[in-house]
């Protein structure tokens, strides 16, 4: 015979309380939640991340998108007819917000956290579009309330949303963010280059050399080989030897030369040119003046010795023959061939002397150093004892 089970009144109240507290806790959370509902907020609280480091967005402007433009009476309206999810959206949309969350602590308080987008890289378009780029790829347009200085890139062709675009996006984003995250190249980069295939070039600081860097592949390791040339190249033969720098091959860098190059420039040696030119020039004037004193004895023998006569009615006839005979003379002499034009100004002078012989009176030669000279210079010629002057 089968044996009947006894029932347990321990487990029946067990069950039967269980019940019970459950569904007084039901009942207590939706009495709490319906006082919750008919209840209003107190107040706003809006957090901005990075607030005081960037100002891209305001308080106002989130105030502005989640509840005033909708023109809701926060202190008045219930929190049940509060459509928090929308106001999300609504923050969410602005482009300078990259998340927003909104709710209603224990204390009643609408809370806003939004965290504001950071620029990375200021683009501008052949379309004279300008606008920012952050890490997400994000287009955000000019801040009115702050200006944002970050690396520049130009050239930019028309970005769509097509895949060809957003490759080119992420390529900007990822050097960009290469050259920032070096000291030196953010730095010595003050622009980045679209070429018309998509590939990049780099404008420096420092010099005056078009950096051909190619597609955004092997970033880190184009930037090291050219950090290597700049450190045991152009700081030996200095930063204008050459015009072009191509780090798109592997392993090396390709450099060519600017025509004309000019040298790395002494400032001292600079300072000195001035004073050396005019060293050299004085030295010049002080050598040509003394090959003009070293000359003048040998052309005043050169040339012959005009007589000195004084006027002497007497003789007048007989000096005029002796000058007639001593300028034939020199005429046929071979020095006389030298100086030609000294002879016919003498034959004409010859004129003026017979002219004037009635006033002219005979002198003895002085002593002269020349006459010496004269004489060695060519001994055929022969030399007159007395000069004519004509008396004024």
């Amino acid at each position: 015979m089968k044996t009947k089970r006894k029932i347990s009144i321990r487990k029946i109240l067990q069950v039967v309380l269980t019940v019970l507290v459950s569904t007084g806790c039901i009942i207590a959370i939706v009495s709490a939640s319906r006082i919750d509902d008919n209840q209003t907020a107190t107040s706003v609280a809006v957090h901005i991340k990075n607030d005081k480091k960037y100002h891209f967005i305001e308080q106002k402007e989130i105030m502005d998108l989640a509840i005033n433009n909708r023109n809701i009476d926060v202190e008045h309206t219930p929190l049940s007819k509060l459509d928090i999810h929308s106001m999300e959206r609504l923050i969410e949309a602005d482009p300078w917000v990259a998340n927003a969350q909104v709710f209603v602590d224990n204390a009643h308080v609408l809370q806003m956290y939004v965290t504001q987008r950071i620029p990375v890289v200021r683009m501008f378009q052949t379309n004279s579009v300008s606008y920012y780029l952050d890490t997400t790829l994000s287009i955000m347009p000019l801040s009115t309330s702050n200006i944002y200085y970050t690396t520049v890139v130009t050239n930019v062709p028309e970005l769509t949303n097509d895949s060809a675009s957003w490759a080119l996006r992420k390529q900007i984003v990822s050097l960009v963010q290469a050259i920032q995250a070096d000291s030196f190249w953010s730095a010595q980069v003050s622009q980045v280059i679209v070429d018309s295939d998509a590939t990049f070039e780099l404008l420096p600081v420092l010099g005056d050399q078009r950096i051909l860097f190619g597609d955004a592949t092997r970033i880190n390791e184009k930037l090291n080989n050219l950090f290597v040339f700049y450190k045991k190249v152009l700081n030996r033969i200095g930063w204008d030897k050459y015009e072009t720098l191509d780090v798109r091959f592997k392993g090396q860098v390709v450099a060519s030369p600017s025509l004309p190059y000019k040298g790395p420039v002494d400032k001292a040696i600079v300072n000195m040119n001035w004073i050396n030119s005019i060293v050299e020039t004085e030295a010049r004037k002080d050598s040509a003046h003394g090959q003009d004193i070293k000359m003048k004895p040998a052309m005043v023998a050169a040339v012959p010795i005009k007589p000195v006569v004084k006027a002497n009615t007497k003789n007048a006839p007989q000096l005029s023959k002796q000058v007639k005979n001593q300028v034939k003379n020199q005429a046929n002499n071979k020095a006389a061939q030298k100086s030609g034009k000294n002879v016919e100004k003498k034959n004409s002078g010859t004129s003026k002397l017979q002219a004037s012989a009635k006033r002219v009176v005979a002198k003895p030669l002085p002593k002269n150093k020349h006459v010496d000279n004269v004489k060695k210079h060519d001994s055929k010629q022969v030399k007159p004892k007395y000069i004519l002057q004509e008396k004024k």
